[in-house]
């Protein structure tokens, strides 16, 4: 059940609306409690309570909507401009970045809670009764948002600068590494054979693209029945219905109904998310970079700090251990064998096409690719050296190409240690 419920969680901390229906939820009680409440007034009022007559009291409270109201439509216009210009020049899909920040939903909460709540005491007066706790509290509300408004304005011209967003994604990033990748110790769990004699297709009908995988429900589904299953595709992949996704053995096994209860342990949505697939972050900073490396935009100072950020993460991981592909039931027999991404797949994701293939001709680009490549090779171990000579050797050959430059292509040399390459 975890990672459904993680994918839920996803979703939900994604939302604008999830944190602001809470925020009117409070505001909900605190406008029924606080309407129950009279305080006298005599001749020496407290200072900071409502203290003016009964009569006057529905047109204070009506200007006090009024204006949050305006207050309000000013946070959602200036928000819905953001949201545009993001999704122009850094990507539809960082969208999300900005719709998941606390500060955000927060500060849109307070502008929505707080209209709701003076509607509420504003029909709670009648007669010659004056809630004046809930008008002293509506009206503090409204000052609290004048103030927000400008804060408001000052983090969201923050939050579009490329930089803070890059970041806000890498450490998007090392979160899911830590959640998913183990402490590195040794070579790792020694993995089993998988069984002998010849595996049945493993066909699902679902469709869609996989955010998640409940390895337990299809450990649980494969004990049942017998068998052992191995999964080929990954969170992040796209499900198409009837393609073979993998195999079980023994071939017997590879029924419709075992199909259908393997299905069940797919968590399946029409977008990738990152709770099991750390390469959607990853190709996120990526898609920033390769817009700043657009002919319309021409800005290769974004992507070097997208390359930078990378290598910074991409350093994280390889000091975590590699991710768990083999599940056993409570007896210790082997039920499960599943794809997760490995340390090839993250550096590919990262420099392998987009950022190398867009940075052709740039000598900035492939010269920091060069050089942050050069420091994880030495961080790393014989393997991950292998796969990161790989990705020099392509650099180098990608600036003897496409650098007409003698001295460019020197310094691009100069930067790749000779060990280092493939």
């Amino acid at each position: 059940m975890l990672p459904r419920l993680l994918t839920i969680w996803e979703n939900i901390r994604s939302s604008l609306w999830a944190l602001p229906i809470a925020m009117i939820a409070v505001a909900v009680l605190v406008a029924v409690f606080a309407t129950g409440i009279s305080v006298e007034v005599g001749k020496d009022p407290v200072w900071f309570l409502y203290s003016g007559a009964a009569k006057d009291a529905p047109g204070f409270l009506s200007n006090l909507v009024s204006g949050t109201i305006t207050l309000a439509t000013l946070a959602i216009s200036i928000t819905m401009v953001v949201l545009t210009l993001a999704a122009q020049q850094l990507g539809p899909r960082l969208i999300r970045i900005f719709m998941r920040d606390l500060r955000t939903q927060a500060m849109l909460g307070l502008f929505i809670s707080t209209v709701i709540y003076l509607l509420l005491v504003m029909r709670s007066v009648y007669g010659d009764t004056v809630p004046n706790l809930a008008v002293t509290i509506g009206t503090g509300l409204v000052l609290l948002s004048t103030v927000i408004l400008l804060v408001f304005v000052h983090h969201l011209g923050r939050s579009i600068i490329a930089d803070n967003v890059i970041d806000d994604v890498g450490k998007e990033i090392d979160n899911s590494a830590a959640r998913m990748l183990p402490e590195k110790n040794g070579d790792g769990p020694k993995q089993r054979p998988r069984p002998a004699g010849d595996p049945g297709d493993l066909r699902l009908d679902g469709e869609g693209y996989i955010q998640a995988l409940d390895h337990g429900q299809i450990v649980d589904a494969a004990r049942k029945a017998g068998a052992v299953v191995e999964i080929d595709i990954r969170a992040g992949h796209l499900l198409i219905p009837g393609i073979a996704v993998g195999k079980v053995w023994p071939s017997t096994a590879a029924t419709a109904e075992f199909a259908q209860a393997v299905l069940g342990g797919f968590v399946i949505g029409r977008d990738r998310t990152s709770v099991q697939d750390l390469e959607f972050s990853i190709r996120q900073i990526v898609e920033v970079g390769v817009r700043a490396l657009s002919p319309g935009v021409n800005d290769p100072y974004t992507a070097l700090v997208t390359i930078d950020r990378l290598s910074l993460s991409l350093a994280r991981i390889m000091q975590r251990g590699p991710a768990q592909t083999q599940w056993c039931d409570d007896d210790g027999d082997l039920r499960l064998i599943a794809q997760r991404s490995d340390f090839e797949g993250l550096i590919d994701a990262s420099f392998n096409i987009m950022l190398r293939q867009f940075g052709e001709g740039s000598a900035a680009v492939l010269i920091r690719l060069a050089e942050r490549l050069s420091e994880l090779h030495e961080l790393g171990d014989g393997k991950q050296r292998a796969t990161i000579g790989k990705h020099l050797d392509m650099v180098l050959r990608a600036g003897r190409r496409s650098l007409p430059e003698p001295n460019d292509v020197a310094a691009l040399e100069s930067r790749i240690p000779q060990g280092a390459r493939g």
